[in-house]
């Protein structure tokens, strides 16, 4: 997130908490949908500031945030994500490496940590950093669940909770299963080395992607 994106999202994470409890339901959805939008965050933070101003001019005339916006929630989200400009591929390329780095390197602090333990208590601790076929499975089944997990979340902010108590469930319960079955079997099967380096090397690499991430995501 830009310098500019974050100094909108402080400024707006300050002014919502002035938004009722009656209308803070309505709201939340409304911003759930919306962070799943082509938007950028900039954007997505700008149209946010809006919403929050309209809310808060209604309360102050006694107004709900069904009397101010007609209960047309998605479709009132749906025109002003129409009417702003999307996201370039440039942006989705960036946006999308910056979050797989993210995800990259915090899976691999876990595995660093992991790889010391078990050197720790192995009879011949050579402080290698080992990566097989199946961490590899597991990396991409964990990025590929969160990733789903938000997605779902967004695209369903709107639905009435019957349907998404039916449909959430199902679908999260499927791909939340796969997802572990391949951990799973990775781990127990898939042992094929494909990376044995020094500890210290593979923690240089960590912190490597660790700052490319930071300079990639204050630009997005």
């Amino acid at each position: 997130m830009n310098k500019l994106a974050k100094e909108l999202l402080k400024k707006n994470n300050t002014r919502e908490k002035v938004i009722s409890d009656d209308n803070q339901e309505i709201y939340t959805n409304m911003i759930v949908y919306l962070r799943g939008s082509d938007l950028t965050e900039y954007n997505q933070e700008v149209v946010r500031e809006d919403m929050i101003e309209l809310i808060l001019d209604g309360q102050q005339r006694g107004d709900n945030i069904q009397k101010v916006m007609g209960g047309r929630y998605k479709e009132i989200c749906d025109e002003i994500i129409e009417a702003i400009p999307k996201k370039t591929n440039k942006d989705k390329v960036m946006e999308y490496l910056g979050t797989s780095l993210n995800s990259i390197w915090i899976l691999g602090v876990i595995a660093l940590v992991k790889n010391l333990v078990m050197n720790f208590i192995s009879d011949d601790a050579a402080f290698q950093f080992v990566l097989t076929v199946g961490d590899v499975l597991t990396i991409l089944a964990i990025i590929f669940m969160a990733n789903f997990i938000v997605w779902h979340i967004t695209k369903t902010a709107f639905q009435s909770e019957n349907n998404k108590k039916v449909g959430s469930f199902l679908k999260e319960w499927i791909v939340i299963s796969v997802a572990f079955a391949i951990i799973l079997l990775g781990n127990i099967y898939l042992k094929t080395i494909i990376v044995s380096i020094p500890l210290w090397v593979a923690a240089i690499i960590v912190m490597f992607i660790f700052v490319i991430s930071k300079v990639i995501n204050d630009k997005v």
